[in-house]
């Protein structure tokens, strides 16, 4: 929890940062996602330079981890 992570979505080249934070401090306009979200889970246990698949709603998204800071 408050780890930020930014990740590089693999299709659209999209980079993104965001803080891992428990559900009740989730906001996403703030750049904070829950550490249960689908993607957090996904990103979980990865470290720079590993590429991680989410299956989400909308479908699966690759993304590559660029940076990890605390």
């Amino acid at each position: 929890i408050l780890t930020k992570v930014t990740i590089r979505n693999v299709k659209t080249g999209a980079e993104l940062t965001y803080t891992l934070v428990s559900d009740q401090e989730a906001n996403l306009k703030e750049k904070k996602i829950s550490v249960n979200s689908t993607i957090a889970k996904g990103l979980i246990g990865k470290k720079v330079g590993d590429v991680a698949e989410v299956q989400t709603p909308g479908g699966l998204l690759t993304f590559e981890i660029l940076d990890i800071s605390i």
